[in-house]
C-alpha cells in the first residue's frame, strides 16, 4: 500500500498546471454540463451503493446547488487583483492567487463533500488526493471519472485529482514532506483521529454530519423522515420523550444534550425539536455548531464551511506604474482581475 501512495504522490508532484490556469472558468462550466449529462449514470451507481448498504440516496438538486455556489467564487488560481496605488512612490500593489500545492482530503465518502472540495481545489489550482475507506465507492468512482474526463478535454492530466482507498490513514499522512495541506471532512471521531496523526497544516470540517436533539414529537412523521434519510445524523432524545430510534442517545435534559453535542458532536449543523421557547433560546445560545435550526431539519442548510481562501496562497506584487506586462502597450488597470 505504501508503494501505491508513493506513486500517487510522485504523479501529483509532476502535474503541469499551465492549461488549468488558462481555462478555469471553462473547466467549471464543462464540469457542470458533464454532471448534468451523467445524471442517469450517477443515479444508477448510487442505486447499486444503496443496494449494497453502502450509501444513501443522492439528491441531484444538491449537486446543482454546489455548482451554482462554486461559480460565484472570485478567488481563482493565477488571478491578479491590483488593489492599491501609491502616487508618492509611483508604485502599484497587488495580489496574485497561488495554489497551496498537494492537498490530501481525508473524508467519510460523502459524495457532496467530495464534489465540492474537488471543485474548490480545482479553482485553487491544487493537486488533490481524495482519501477514504470506500464508503459509496461506486458513486464516488463515477464522480472521479467524470472530473478526469473533463480535465483531459483541456489537456490537463487526470492525475490532478486522484483517489486512494485505505482504512489506515497513516499510509498517507506519513508522507508529510510531500503534502502541503490536509483537509479532514467528517464526523467528530474522524476529526479527532486525524488531529492525532497529521503533521501538516490541517483544516477540519463536519460538513454533511448533523446533530439532532428531540424533546417534542409533535411532528413525529417529519422527525422519522429526517432520521431515515441515510445521512450521518446523530440523534439525542430526552428520556421523557417517546421516540423510537435504536441509534439515538438518551439524555436527561437540554443541558446534557448541549453538553453531548458540544463535546461529541460534529460542530457543523444541529437542530432542536421543542415546544419550549426557553429551551430553544438556550440551545441557540450555547450549542457550538456553525448552523443551528429550531423545529427544522439540521440538513436544511448544506453549505461547505471550508472557505476558498483556506485553499489558496496570496503572492504580493509591487511594480512601478509605468511598467508594462507581456510586452503590451497598456498598463494593467487598477482592480483588474486578469491573469498575468
Amino acid at each position: 500500500m505504501q508503494e501505491k501512495i508513493n506513486t500517487i504522490l510522485m504523479d501529483a508532484l509532476s502535474i503541469d498546471k499551465t492549461k488549468l490556469n488558462q481555462n478555469l472558468k471553462q473547466i467549471i462550466n464543462e464540469l457542470q454540463n458533464a454532471f448534468k449529462n451523467s445524471k442517469e449514470l450517477i443515479l444508477e451507481a448510487n442505486k447499486i451503493d444503496k443496494k449494497n448498504s453502502n450509501g444513501f440516496i443522492i439528491d441531484l438538486t444538491i449537486i446543482d446547488n454546489i455548482f451554482e455556489n462554486i461559480k460565484k467564487e472570485d478567488l481563482i488560481y493565477g488571478s491578479v487583483t491590483l488593489s492599491q496605488k501609491d502616487n508618492d512612490k509611483n508604485l502599484i500593489y497587488g495580489k496574485q492567487i497561488m495554489d497551496s500545492g498537494i492537498v490530501i482530503v481525508i473524508n467519510d465518502g460523502n459524495p457532496y463533500a467530495i464534489i465540492e472540495i474537488i471543485l474548490r481545489n480545482i479553482l485553487a489550482g491544487n493537486t488533490t488526493i481524495i482519501t477514504n475507506n470506500g464508503y459509496m465507492y461506486g458513486t464516488n468512482q463515477l464522480i472521479i471519472q467524470i472530473v478526469e474526463g473533463v480535465l483531459e478535454q483541456f489537456n490537463i492530466s487526470k492525475k490532478l485529482i486522484q483517489i486512494y482507498l485505505t482504512e489506515n490513514y497513516d499510509d498517507v499522512l506519513s508522507n508529510y514532506a510531500n503534502i502541503d495541506l490536509v483537509i479532514c471532512i467528517g464526523d467528530h471521531n474522524l476529526q479527532r483521529l486525524i488531529a492525532k496523526k497529521s503533521n501538516n497544516r490541517t483544516i477540519y470540517s463536519g460538513y454533511e454530519n448533523f446533530d439532532l436533539y428531540i424533546e417534542d414529537t409533535t411532528h413525529l412523521e417529519f422527525l422519522n423522515k429526517i432520521v431515515n434519510t441515510g445521512l450521518n445524523i446523530q440523534v439525542y432524545v430526552n428520556k421523557n420523550t417517546e421516540f423510537d430510534n435504536n441509534n439515538s442517545i438518551l439524555v436527561d435534559d437540554i443541558d446534557e444534550a448541549i453538553a453531548q453535542i458540544n463535546y461529541n458532536g460534529n460542530r457543523y449543523s444541529s437542530s432542536i425539536f421543542t415546544n419550549s421557547k426557553e429551551n430553544a433560546s438556550k440551545f441557540v445560545r450555547e450549542v457550538k455548531t456553525k448552523i443551528v435550526t429550531i423545529n427544522t431539519s439540521p440538513t436544511i442548510e448544506r453549505l461547505m464551511d471550508i472557505k476558498q481562501a483556506d485553499l489558496v496562497n496570496e503572492k504580493t506584487i509591487v511594480y512601478p506604474m509605468n511598467f508594462k506586462f507581456n510586452g503590451g502597450n497598456n498598463n494593467i488597470i487598477l482592480n483588474d482581475t486578469s491573469i498575468i
